[in-house]
């Protein structure tokens, strides 16, 4: 049964989180900090983007934990946090009842999409 598996403010916590990834502009930034740690400025020029809206997001993306933020100097250097992502994947598997990294589920989703 759900409820024996995740609690509801983890079920919160999951939704806010998939809520986050539901721009695509958020998931170019987390792909930009995949890459290296950024400040606004760095980003605007490799995204393309106006300060107001980068910073609005990445505000949303600091708030599920996805990104976090350090003033270094006059500057805030923003970071991807693995672990944050990590902990999504880790809930979704209890929700579901389910391991991805367990070899015979990978084969049943390979086979399903596959046919």
């Amino acid at each position: 049964m759900i409820e024996s598996r995740i609690s509801d403010k983890e079920l919160r916590r999951l939704t806010k989180g998939f809520q986050a990834l539901h721009s695509v502009l958020r998931l170019r930034i987390l792909a930009a900090l995949a890459e290296r740690e950024s400040n606004v400025r760095d980003l605007e020029g490799v995204l393309r983007v106006s300060q107001p809206l980068l910073s609005w997001h990445l505000t949303q993306l600091r708030q599920v934990g996805f990104v976090t933020a350090e003033r270094v100097g006059r500057e805030v250097c923003y970071r991807l946090q693995p672990a944050a992502f990590q902990e999504l994947v880790h809930t979704m598997e209890a929700l579901l009842g389910i391991s991805l990294s367990d070899k015979d589920y990978k084969g049943k989703i390979d086979g399903t999409l596959k046919g």
